[in-house]
């Protein structure tokens, strides 16, 4: 048993009802304070590799309430546009009515909420915007019809089960701010890091790193939280893990390796120096309700790499590298990857992809579904194999039986589908993959955008990609010439469908 908690868990002193509804909110710990030089905090998110001096910080942006009690919103660099403001709270009871209040800094001329799937209509009232909601939901603030210093809520569900902070398998933090260098899981074991609590990640002076100096010519050291062969494992709760203060590349934040019947839920996650959740030849895991925001290169939301029936469902991401991606990045007789699913899932990806199958795929990857998933911004441009739904064959490894279903997609820079086949600067094998049997299939698209589908030669090609239902700014594309693909030669059956057995809905 491990408890770290400076101060009684005074859960119920937390509790509000408003109206039919019964809201817990978690303080900050008191050490969490506003930074101290908002314009550096402002360009911090532009330099894609630097550590945040001042880690987590408060929102001078945002003020957020219920029912009049204030709810902490803190503030973290984000790529572009930055600082983002981010809160949560809980509903106890299971649902009931209430009114979000957000006050801006600044003036309000307009405001929208995203995912414009939920269907919210603010209440501009002077720089006061009320959004009314009925459950549990995640959404994204912006305002005067711009991506600037935007608000992501996370509003949980009720928490279930929590786990007692004396049981000799939970390693447990309390409310309040503490430092920690890493964690190792064993058979069994819970992480809980309550409501309240932070974890401000750190590598002590005399931690010796795991490697000297990567690609990137940075020192890597053991990962923050880490489980490997073993199984049991549930990491929850609903406190934030810090990692900004890291440099690049130091930790990733949550490393499972070898690993079946991981539950990960509920957790805050900002400024990853690495990946923030990675899966890698494990099986039977769940990923559920986590908030991931980090502007780093290579600060990767969830990567699921020669992993086997997974799923991850209702999160909430914007990072600077993908968000949620399958990679096989172990060659055979590993498995590259199957039965994996991802739904109700709401990115914002400032620099490379969004949802898909990425870049190392040394083992054949198949039985893999994105759905129900909104998109409201991606804004990467610097490269072709970018985009909302990707599926991007660096290796040799065969990709096939992958649906995309049900997605939105609000705003889209560079390409909404893409099956690509090429080799980049991550390919490890010199024979060309195998991309076939596609379904995209009701997605909903910007106006004007394209979709790249380019095989790599005759005998590397994309073959039977289906499209049935393909709307553009709510308008059903009918016709390959009206649908803006780029195909190159090596493309062989793409057939985009709106008939009787795939009718569009034109609600």
């Amino acid at each position: 048993m491990r408890v770290h908690n400076d101060q009684k868990d005074s859960r119920d002193s937390t509790l509000y009802e408003i109206d039919s509804a019964l809201i817990r909110i978690y303080p900050a710990p008191a050490e969490i304070r506003f930074a101290a030089n908002e314009q550096r905090l402002r360009l911090q998110g532009e330099d894609a590799f630097g550590a945040d001096p001042d880690g987590l910080v408060l929102s001078r942006d945002w003020q957020l309430s219920v029912g009049g009690h204030d709810i902490p919103v803190y503030a973290a660099p984000v790529t572009s546009g930055g600082p983002i403001s981010f809160a949560s709270l809980d509903y106890v009871s299971e649902s009931g009515a209430i009114t979000l209040v957000a006050r801006s800094s600044g003036a309000v001329q307009s405001a929208i909420v995203r995912p414009l799937s939920l269907g919210l209509l603010p209440e501009i009232e002077e720089q006061a915007i009320r959004i009314p909601i009925d459950g549990p939901c995640k959404l994204i603030l912006e305002t005067n019809d711009g991506r600037e210093r935007p608000l992501f809520l996370t509003v949980h569900a009720p928490e279930k089960d929590v786990p007692e902070a004396g049981d000799p398998n939970v390693v447990y933090y309390g409310p309040g701010l503490h430092e920690v260098d890493k964690l190792e899981l064993t058979k069994g074991q819970t992480l809980y890091i309550a409501g309240g609590a932070v974890l401000r990640v750190f590598v002590p002076e005399d931690e010796l790193p795991i490697v000297e100096s990567d690609w990137a010519k940075q020192k890597v050291y053991q990962d923050f939280i880490v489980a490997e062969r073993t199984e049991d494992i549930r990491i929850r709760g609903r406190g934030i893990i810090d990692l900004s203060m890291l440099n690049w590349h130091a930790r990733k934040a949550t490393f499972i390796d070898e690993c079946s019947n991981v539950h990960i839920e509920g957790l805050t996650m900002v400024g990853t120096s690495h990946w923030t959740v990675h899966l890698s030849k494990s099986n039977d895991c769940t990923i559920k309700d986590l908030t991931l925001i980090g502007y780093r290169e290579n600060s990767d939301g969830i990567d699921i790499v020669n992993c086997q029936r997974i799923s991850v469902e209702n999160c909430l991401i914007r990072t600077g590298d993908d968000a949620v991606v399958v990679k096989a990045m172990a060659a055979p007789p590993a498995i590259g990857g199957r039965e994996i699913t991802v739904r109700r899932c709401t990115v914002w990806n400032d620099k490379v992809r969004c949802f898909g199958i990425t870049g190392e795929t040394r083992t054949d990857i198949q039985d893999v579904v994105f759905e129900d998933c909104d998109i409201v911004h991606s804004l990467a441009t610097w490269t072709e194999e970018v985009g909302s739904l990707c599926i991007v064959v660096g290796d040799s490894g065969t990709i096939e039986r992958v649906r995309f279903e049900n997605i939105r997609i609000e705003d889209e820079m560079q390409y909404v589908m893409v099956c690509l086949i090429f080799k980049d600067r991550w390919s490890v094998d010199k024979e060309p993959g195998h991309i076939r049997n596609i379904v995209f299939r009701n997605i909903r698209i910007p106006e004007g955008v394209p979709s790249l589908f380019h095989g790599s030669d005759a005998g590397h090609i994309v073959d039977n990609v289906r499209i049935e239902g393909l709307y553009a700014g709510g308008r059903p594309i009918k016709r390959m010439e009206d649908a803006s693909f780029r195909l190159n030669d090596f493309v062989n059956e793409i057939r985009l469908i709106g008939n009787s057995e795939y009718p569009y809905n034109e609600a």
